[in-house]
């Protein structure tokens, strides 16, 4: 685990260098976003604004300031100077001229693969995966790379629960296992009906239960959708509702 410092409003901190939500460091803070923005302060150029949902890629050194929210700025203002973010080794020739971009986007530049997956480049440190979908905040300091996706892009969220890591979104298959057996859907979410029809039993004769992380267990409503992406969820269970009654 590899520590940098950066600057917490006028205060050094230690963090995990690579991949981090902010609203982790709003947490550390302290504030909420209702009456605050964080801002990543740049010299010579426009402050950027900090949202709960952002990711931004910590190197160490960085400036974190606590302001007011100014609607002056927006929460994805132009910069002056256009960020050279490395692409695959090598700088883009165009810079970015938003302080923000959409890992999707970023994936989207690698035209020799179909279906890439998007990666931290770290020095000296595990590459981060950065998942579809989210909002990125760049730096010039800042270095991704693609892989092909292949087929280890399926995603057993079993495993993620039991190892208390969280499903990633976007994926193309999902893994989940209803009664003990294993079914691979390709796609995010599925409502209780659906997943009991995967299961080849019907929603006036079974309820659906999904088996949470630490043994918990909660009911699926007919009409409830399941998000695979969510963190937690171990695997489902059928139960008869006669046998429920009785």
């Amino acid at each position: 685990m590899n520590k940098i410092t950066v600057t917490l409003n006028g205060n050094p901190a230690e963090m995990e260098e690579g991949l981090t939500k902010v609203d982790a460091l709003y947490q550390q803070l302290g504030i909420s976003c209702d009456a605050n923005w964080l801002y990543l302060d740049k010299e010579d150029d426009i402050d950027v604004p900090l949202l709960p949902d952002d990711y931004i890629v910590l190197h160490g050194g960085e400036k974190i300031i606590v302001g007011d929210i100014s609607s002056h700025i927006g929460e994805n203002p132009s910069v002056r100077k256009p960020i050279r973010v490395t692409f695959n080794g090598r700088r883009i020739k165009e810079g970015l001229k938003r302080a923000k971009i959409n890992s999707s986007e970023i994936c989207s530049r690698d035209e020799d693969l179909e279906s890439p997956k998007l990666f931290a480049d770290l020095a000296g440190k595990v590459d981060d995966f950065i998942q579809g979908g989210l909002s990125l905040v760049v730096q010039d300091t800042d270095s991704y790379l693609t892989i092909s996706a292949g087929d280890d892009d399926v995603i057993d969220i079993e495993e993620c629960s039991k190892d208390e890591r969280k499903p990633p979104k976007g994926q193309k298959t999902y893994k989940i296992k209803i009664d003990g057996e294993l079914h691979l859907v390709e796609q995010q979410e599925m409502t209780g009906e659906q997943i009991l029809k995967l299961a080849g039993k019907n929603y006036e004769e079974w309820s659906l239960n999904q088996k949470l992380h630490g043994g918990r267990r909660e009911q699926i409503r007919l009409e409830e959708t399941v998000d695979f992406a969510q963190p937690g969820i171990e695997r489902f269970e059928t139960v008869m509702k006669q046998a429920q009654q009785g």
